[in-house]
């Protein structure tokens, strides 16, 4: 446990990444030195909660924002005839992450985070972090469901032999919202497949290092996202599936995981170059899951 000059208390909860914040207000502005200290944990841990935050969503994106620009979601620019993602009344750049339906229609998305990912990989300039405030949870009897794991992909990069590191190095691969469009109607039936005019509405293939460097701390950490990534440029088919599949595997292992249980009004916090995520659906869809997120912009790859 450390107490910040701010007042803060900051409590490790994993190995290498996973942190809690107890203290802050957020409806109130942070100075400098408080944004800081926040800003510090959340680079030191990867995944941090800040609890106890009763945030509007003018609220949540005004915080959101003195981490970065904040980006628009592709769902929320794109029109498809499955378009269940809502933009919030009063701010862009803000989305529904729910299984609630308001006007006979859902809030927002109800299959975000079935696959291991890091927010937005498809884009040409991914998200550097994403702030994901719950404001109803799904809960029964006293249990709470709907946990989000981690995977730790600089500690996972850090255990590849180095035969696999140097087999890595230049390697690109295409990340594709279409891929991952498609292969969800296909594996979960939770939305519909869309026709070459829709797909072509979607953004082209984003072409990333399979291996990126942390743009702040340096570290190497392993960016291929399961059911976005659908091939390594320059290589077989079969090789790159093969190669793909190995990666995936060892990344997700055990030892590389942080899961987070939620409590209501939680506002989790996460690096999407440190770690990548999955969301937990072990729970009825009658239990109501009603959350708000934010993306921040990240840098050019390079």
């Amino acid at each position: 446990m450390l107490t910040t000059d701010s007042g803060f208390t900051i409590n490790t909860l994993g190995v290498k990444v996973g942190a809690e914040i107890i203290g802050a207000d957020l409806r109130k502005h942070l100075s400098a030195a408080a944004f800081a200290e926040i800003e510090d944990t959340f680079y030191r841990y990867s995944v941090v909660v800040i609890r106890d935050q009763e945030l509007t969503t003018r609220e949540l994106v005004e915080f959101s924002r003195r981490f970065g620009t904040l980006q628009i979601n592709v769902r929320s620019k794109t029109k498809t005839k499955d378009a269940d993602i809502r933009i919030m009344p009063d701010e862009q750049e803000a989305i529904y992450i729910s299984n609630v339906k308001k006007d006979g229609k859902f809030m927002g998305s109800t299959d975000a985070g079935r696959y291991w990912h890091s927010d937005l990989c498809y884009e040409q300039i991914p998200s550097k972090m994403t702030l994901l405030h719950a404001i109803e949870i799904p809960e029964k009897d006293g249990v709470v469901y709907g946990a989000t794991k981690f995977a730790d992909v600089a500690a996972a990069y850090d255990a590849l032999s180095g035969t696999m590191k140097n087999r890595l190095e230049g390697l690109v691969a295409a990340n594709s919202f279409r891929h991952m469009w498609q292969r969800k109607a296909d594996d979960f039936g939770t939305r519909m497949k869309l026709g070459d005019e829709e797909l072509a509405k979607l953004p082209e293939d984003a072409i990333h290092p399979v291996v990126r460097v942390h743009p702040v701390t340096g570290q190497k950490c392993i960016y291929i996202c399961d059911g976005y990534t659908n091939r390594i440029l320059g290589m077989p088919e079969d090789e790159s599936d093969q190669l793909l599949s190995e990666l995936f595997a060892h990344m997700t292992k055990r030892e590389f995981r942080y899961q987070h249980e939620w409590s209501l009004n939680d506002l989790l916090m996460w690096d999407n170059c440190a770690v990548q995520h999955k969301a937990n659906f072990d729970y009825d869809p009658s239990l109501r899951r009603l959350m708000q997120r934010c993306t921040v912009m990240g840098d050019a790859i390079t």
